[in-house]
């Protein structure tokens, strides 16, 4: 079956809601290899451990807009997304940057991790927005979970990018 473009007529906010769902839901189901390569090419063990952490939960996060489609009495389709598909081929392309320090290499993925954590936080507000607007109780609570879990790597993110930063730092101060 070759992919649905996201270009199509949309005549609802319903019909938005769907595409938008299929969206996440391809990006949850690429983002299980992504997460495992950046997993692996992390030097920090702290990193690491949050990533893997974070394939465990995309399991979850599927599950859930299994849920959510079975609320709005539809399929998930597979959808081309090429925003979230960019994203997670410039997290490959930072993964396979070993030439450079392994700390710079930290910082970086910690960097395109979160552009693509943004994108799904944009996208699972704007769902549960419009889910809860159109009278779909569920999926809307269920697309608040998973909002609140990209929302906490995010910000766990962000609070491992805050050390491992000032150790990147390192091999730039001892060659001054």
């Amino acid at each position: 079956m070759p992919p649905v473009s996201t270009t199509g007529s949309m005549k609802s906010l319903k019909d938005l809601l769907i595409e938008q769902i299929n969206e996440l839901y391809a990006a949850e189901t690429q983002s299980e290899t992504v997460l495992a390569k950046l997993a692996a090419a992390a030097a920090s063990p702290k990193l690491a451990d949050a990533i893997r952490t974070h394939i465990d939960e995309s399991k979850l996060h599927l599950s859930r807009l299994d849920r959510v489609f079975g609320e709005l009495g539809v399929k998930p389709r597979r959808i081309d997304s090429h925003g979230s598909k960019g994203l997670m081929e410039d997290c490959i392309a930072v993964a396979g940057r070993t030439k450079i320090d392994p700390h710079v290499r930290d910082a970086a993925i910690i960097a395109s991790l979160q552009r693509l954590e943004h994108d799904e936080i944009a996208g699972y507000g704007c769902t549960k927005t419009w889910a809860s607007l159109l009278g779909f109780p569920t999926a809307a609570t269920e697309l608040l979970k998973t909002l609140t879990e990209e929302r906490r790597f995010d910000e766990g993110l962000t609070r491992v990018a805050e050390t491992l930063n000032r150790t990147a730092l390192e091999p730039m101060a001892m060659s001054r």
